[in-house]
């Protein structure tokens, strides 16, 4: 055990920053460099390029004509997830405490509402990637374009959610050990935090960033690729 934790604490946070730099490196080249045989546009064309991008990148509004229930699973379940990535800024530096100290906050409300916040994005996110994997599986049309990569990634984000529910829910863990590994990483003198769940918990979303280049995920990316190609006057 002391060693899978030494690798997924010490080894494996190297390893993730290198494999994902690198993938999305190659996919934002490739995607650049691959040729368009035709013009493809919106028509009438938008007024705005840059406005209808952002619009489609943080509201979906092409979804929603298309299938409204989905929509609502899947955006509450990508703005939550945007949430909890802001969360976990603070959970692995102290630039949000500070932040909020500087607006008058105290110690004591920014726990508060840092752990009603937190718990609140748990449960949704996890009832939300729930509801989104069962419509993947009862749906014909959708399991019928669904693959093994697909089931896997979502599995992997339920289990991801589930390790983090876990450690919000159950055994309390000191965000004070998280941000002594951050700089420990930053130093090249790894202190991996000895916790259990938070490996497991670091170690699946580890394998989530390493394969997030390579998979329909960076559709996150490649949104404002296409996006600007339909868009384009």
């Amino acid at each position: 055990m002391e060693v899978f934790a030494f690798f997924v604490g010490g080894i494996l946070p190297y390893i993730t920053v290198v494999l994902f730099i690198f993938g999305m490196g190659y996919r934002f080249y490739v995607w650049a460099k691959t040729p368009q045989p035709g013009r493809m546009t919106l028509f009438p064309a938008p007024d705005s390029l840059a406005g209808g991008v952002l619009a489609e990148s943080l509201f979906f509004p092409s979804l929603f004509k298309g299938d409204k229930i989905l929509w609502l699973f899947a955006w509450i379940f990508h703005a939550t997830l945007a949430l909890v990535f802001l969360g976990h800024i603070r959970v692995f530096t102290a630039l949000i405490d500070r932040m909020l100290l500087a607006f008058g906050m105290n110690p004591e409300g920014i726990d508060v509402m840092s752990a009603t916040a937190g718990g609140v994005a748990g449960v949704l996110l996890l009832t939300t990637g729930l509801l989104l994997l069962v419509r993947r599986i009862s749906v014909r049309r959708v399991r019928d374009i669904s693959g093994i990569p697909d089931f896997s990634v979502m599995i992997l984000l339920i289990a991801i959610i589930v390790t983090g529910d876990l450690m919000r829910f159950g055994t309390h863990f000191d965000l004070e050990q998280t941000r002594v590994w951050t700089v420990s990483l930053l130093t090249f003198s790894p202190i991996v935090p000895p916790n259990g769940g938070f490996i497991l918990h670091a170690f699946l979303a580890m394998i989530l960033i390493i394969y997030i280049p390579y998979s329909k995920i960076l559709h996150f990316g490649g949104i404002f690729f296409t996006q600007a190609l339909v868009r384009r006057r």
